[in-house]
């Protein structure tokens, strides 16, 4: 198995202050969410015209696109229901 090259972005108590905000790791926007003691990082553009997710908000499990309202799950990245193959990179947390 592959090493995974992990990267700080910042101290739990700060990030766990906002459910919803865009970080920058390694020159990639990414949209980071933290809802009931959990974490999700899915990328930082939606797939459809390429809106700030990290600058969106949260309704339940899902990132809501700030531009058209297309919605992401916040852990998996996959498009709402029925638009499942909407589907934007998912990125391991720990």
């Amino acid at each position: 198995m592959a090493e995974t090259n992990w990267q700080f972005v910042g101290k739990i108590e700060d990030l766990k202050s906002r459910p919803l905000q865009q970080i920058e790791v390694s020159g990639k926007k990414l949209a980071l969410s933290y809802k009931d003691n959990t974490w999700g990082v899915i990328s930082g553009f939606c797939n459809h015209v390429g809106g700030p997710l990290g600058k969106g908000c949260l309704e339940g499990d899902y990132i809501v696109c700030p531009w058209h309202y297309w919605k992401f799950h916040r852990q998996t990245g996959i498009g709402q229901p029925g638009y499942e193959e909407n589907r934007v990179q998912q990125y391991e947390t720990k």
